[in-house]
C-alpha cells in the first residue's frame, strides 16, 4: 500500500515547514508529499520548491490563483498516484505513529474507504482538548455532525476518493463533513483511538474562523443530509449545533437562545433537552453577549 501526504497552503511559509516535517518524520514515511501552493503571495512556494529540491518525495504544486483548500486538496489527490491519500492541513502536524496506525487498521478491515484517528487541539488561551470518535463511525452518526473533524485526520483510499469525486469545491466551508457523509455510503469509517493529529489555531487565515462561510456551509450541508433523511429530531439537533457556533464563535448569546429555543419546539425530547442545558451552560464558559 502506497501513501500521498496532500497538503494544501497559502501564505503559510512557517507553518509549512513543520508540517512536511511532521510527514518526513514518521514511522511508516509517505511515498509521496504533495504540496499544493493555492495562490500564495509570499515566499511559501520558495520555501517548498528548496525542500523539494532537497527530498525527492516532495513535489510541489502551484496554483496561479486561490481556488480555496478544497480545490487545493482535490488538484493534490490529481498529482498522486499512491493507492492511499493522507490530507494533512499546513497549520496542523502528524504524531509520528499516525500513517503507520492507520495504514494497520486498514488492512485489518479493508472494504473501510477510508480510515481516522483522534485529534488533540492545542488552543492559544486554554488547556488543550483531545477528542477520539468511536472505533467505528456511520453515515447515521455523520447526519448528526461531523464527528470526524479534521480533514488531517483523514487516511483516504484513493479510488474511493475518486469514486465520490472528492471534495466540493463548490461549498463554502463544511467540504470535509460533506465528503466523509459521501464516504460513509460506501463501507464503514473506523477510527484509530489515539489522538495522533495536532491541531493547531496558530494560523491567523484559518478558514474555520470565518464565522459566515462556516454557518453557510453548514446549512447547505445540512440541506442535503435533511433531502435524504430529514426528521424532527436531526433538525433540532442542527439548530443546536448552530447555536453551538455562535456560543463559541461569534459570541452571539440571543441568537444562539433562538435556534435552542427552535430545537426544543421541534423535538421537545430528553436527547434534546440535555444538549440545550449543556449549550446553556457553554454561554457562562464561553462569555456569549447578549
Amino acid at each position: 500500500m502506497s501513501i500521498a501526504a496532500v497538503i494544501p497552503v497559502k501564505n503559510r511559509p512557517a507553518l509549512i515547514v513543520q508540517a512536511i516535517g511532521s510527514c518526513l518524520a514518521q514511522s511508516r514515511a509517505p511515498d509521496e508529499i504533495i504540496v499544493v501552493d493555492d495562490g500564495s503571495d509570499d515566499a511559501t512556494p520558495e520555501i517548498v520548491a528548496d525542500l523539494a529540491r532537497k527530498e525527492s518525495r516532495i513535489k510541489l504544486v502551484r496554483r496561479s490563483s486561490s481556488g480555496g483548500a478544497a480545490a487545493a486538496r482535490n488538484e493534490g489527490a490529481a498529482h498522486a498516484s499512491a493507492s492511499w491519500l493522507a490530507f494533512l492541513d499546513s497549520d496542523d502536524r502528524w504524531h509520528t505513529d499516525k500513517l503507520e496506525s492507520q495504514l494497520a487498521l486498514a488492512r485489518q478491515i479493508p472494504q473501510a474507504p477510508a480510515i481516522f484517528c483522534g485529534i488533540r487541539y492545542a488552543y492559544e488561551m486554554r488547556k488543550a482538548r483531545i477528542g477520539i470518535p468511536k472505533p467505528i463511525v456511520s453515515h447515521a452518526d455523520l447526519a448528526v455532525s461531523n464527528v470526524l473533524a479534521s480533514t488531517s485526520a483523514a487516511f483516504v483510499r484513493r479510488s474511493r476518493f475518486e469514486e465520490v469525486q472528492g471534495f466540493d469545491a463548490g461549498l463554502p466551508n463544511c467540504e470535509d463533513w460533506d465528503l466523509w457523509l459521501k464516504l460513509a455510503k460506501l463501507g464503514p469509517l473506523p477510527v484509530v483511538q489515539a489522538p495522533l493529529v495536532e491541531y493547531t489555531f496558530e494560523a491567523t487565515n484559518k478558514l474555520s474562523r470565518d464565522v459566515v462561510r462556516l454557518l453557510r456551509g453548514h446549512e447547505l450541508v445540512f440541506a442535503r443530509i435533511a433531502a435524504e433523511c430529514g426528521s424532527g429530531r436531526l433538525s433540532a439537533l442542527h439548530d443546536l449545533k448552530r447555536a453551538e457556533l455562535h456560543i463559541r464563535v461569534t459570541g452571539e448569546a440571543m441568537k444562539a437562545m433562538w435556534l435552542i429555543k427552535s430545537a426544543l419546539l421541534r423535538q421537545p425530547s430528553g436527547e434534546v433537552m440535555r444538549r440545550a442545558l449543556h449549550l446553556m451552560g457553554l454561554m457562562t464558559v464561553h462569555g456569549a453577549r447578549l
